[in-house]
């Protein structure tokens, strides 16, 4: 297992502020906020404006940094690039992340040290979102777009929450390979779990997720057509089938194309778009109607609907 050579500099210290230092002596904002190990300095992070966490890195060479924020567990080594456990006495790096491997999960952090929670925005953004199981589900169409199988692109569907109304309105294509197993087995945040489902992607029909992260059912069939969806050209059966399915009940829908993007659907509409590369804007249409938000997390273009 790769390890940090930082981690004996590691140390108890407390914060010496209780908000980003800088940004409280300039009177401005931040998102989330970073304390350095070494001396306690608080700093904003990487998605804040003025990044002061990682500007004190730069200026001082103290290696690590942890997480302030309340929801979040983990420590972040700069200079080794890793994100450490936060079980200092095992001195061991854990869940690495590279833009090659998958996306992190919740209370996890990217290698630039920014959170796990990169979906915030699609979060605000739909009628109903139990963030902590909404996110990861994203993130998964996300590693899927990216990776493909086996050299190829693939397409896929996942449905979350109103697990119940969702099924009324499907069917079963195949038997259900998910059928038998624990609710702990199907929870979407299961690292075995995620593996069987992006293999079982390549087959056809939806993910059915619930509320409270359990995959409820695969390769479902979605019957629900509703006649005022209107898409723009070039969205297929899939992303029809999405839009309709959320409009007829309370679930969002996210829908992985074969051409790498993501789309997210709520009561009908198209609200957000996810372009795993971001080289990938340079070759395909927006569908997203102005006016809509972008953030750029690290190689991802995440565009949000406003409104």
């Amino acid at each position: 297992m790769t390890t940090c050579t930082h981690l004996e500099q590691f140390r108890i210290v407390s914060p010496k502020t209780q908000g980003c230092e800088a940004c409280l002596q300039s009177g401005e904002d931040w998102v989330h906020l970073r304390m350095c190990l070494s001396c306690g300095h608080v700093g904003c992070c990487d998605d804040s404006k003025n990044k002061h966490a990682t500007a004190h890195f730069r200026s001082t060479q103290h290696p690590a940094i942890k997480s302030l924020e309340p929801d979040e567990s983990w420590r972040w080594c700069y200079i080794d690039e890793l994100l450490v456990s936060d079980d200092v006495e095992s001195h061991e790096a854990s869940n690495v992340t590279s833009s090659t491997q998958s996306l992190p999960l919740p209370k996890q952090a990217s290698t630039n040290g920014r959170t796990g929670g990169m979906f915030k925005s699609i979060c605000r953004r739909v009628r109903r979102c139990d963030k902590k199981n909404l996110e990861p589900v994203i993130e998964l169409a996300v590693e899927i777009a990216r990776e493909g199988r086996e050299g190829r692109r693939i397409g896929t569907l996942f449905t979350f929450g109103d697990a119940d109304a969702v099924l009324k309105h499907s069917r079963p294509l195949i038997l259900d390979p998910l059928a038998g197993h624990t609710e702990e087995e199907r929870q979407i945040r299961d690292v075995n779990l995620r593996g069987t489902i992006k293999e079982l992607a390549q087959l056809d029909g939806a993910f059915v997720v619930s509320d409270q992260g359990i995959v409820v059912s695969a390769c479902r069939y979605l019957d629900a057509m509703a006649s005022d969806v209107v898409l723009s050209y070039g969205m297929a059966s899939r992303h029809l089938a999405g839009a309709s399915i959320s409009q007829v009940t309370d679930a969002v829908a996210i829908v992985v194309s074969e051409s790498s993007m993501v789309r997210v659907f709520d009561d009908g509409k198209l609200v957000a778009e996810i372009i795993p590369e971001l080289w990938l804007m340079d070759h395909y249409n927006v569908q997203l109607s102005r006016p809509y938000e972008e953030e750029h997390v690290g190689d991802l273009a995440v565009l949000t609907a406003k409104g």
